[in-house]
């Protein structure tokens, strides 16, 4: 791929300038003071600034689901998912898409877990909410999944609070993993970074500094 020196070459900035509207270059223009090279150059950063968030956000989600789904095993068995566990009604039907878009050939353990997304494992760290519809409408708790295994699935989490001056708990966790969450939507989605990004809910914004050292 193009480094940022390769902008300098006319070619690449008009390919660039073609490939890219106004709109979007503008957060960039705005960022380097309207100086249009410099702008070039941000944007170029800024994708590898994504590409380099993805890359270590490709190996914390595969170790975030595994260490999850195996404390779900160890506690519920191997057919966790098929047991009624205490999941609220988004989680299910997460679990339940992912379920459909296996084959019937693919439809084991291993396959699944794959298939479900960080959304889902960030789902089971929230509060809960409710399932059904009335009169058969019920409130899940996913602290009872917190307190019986999820806790367990981050053995450093209560060192690393301690050191952030929190406690482990659930909505600690869920802080911490909701943030690699927003950054790593970010980078998929080609959200630019250059001006830092919103913390999930919050109009606090963090650098792209900020959000490498979470990952």
């Amino acid at each position: 791929m193009a480094n940022l020196e390769t902008w300098s070459n006319g070619a690449h900035n008009r390919a660039l300038d073609e490939a890219i509207t106004p709109v979007r270059m503008a957060t960039y223009a705005a960022a380097a003071s309207h100086d249009a090279s410099l702008a070039r150059r941000l944007y170029v950063w800024d994708r590898d600034v994504a590409i380099a968030l993805l890359a270590h956000i490709a190996i914390v989600e595969v170790a975030l689901r595994n260490a999850m789904a195996k404390q779900l095993d160890t506690v519920f068995g191997r057919f966790w998912y098929a047991n009624d566990i205490g999941l609220d009604g988004p989680s299910r039907s997460k679990l339940a898409e992912a379920w459909s878009k296996l084959g019937q050939d693919r439809r084991t353990s291993g396959h699944l877990i794959a298939g479900l997304m960080f959304g889902f494992w960030k789902g089971l760290l929230e509060p809960g909410g409710y399932v059904g519809r009335e009169p058969q409408r019920f409130h899940m708790s996913h602290e009872n999944l917190w307190n019986s295994c999820l806790n367990k699935a981050f053995p450093g989490g209560r060192t690393v609070a301690a050191a952030d001056g929190e406690r482990f708990t659930r909505s600690w966790t869920l802080g911490v993993v909701a943030m690699v969450h927003a950054v790593r939507n970010r980078a998929a989605h080609h959200e630019p970074f250059v001006a830092g990004f919103p913390l999930p809910g919050q109009r606090q914004r963090l650098t792209a500094e900020q959000g490498m050292r979470l990952v």
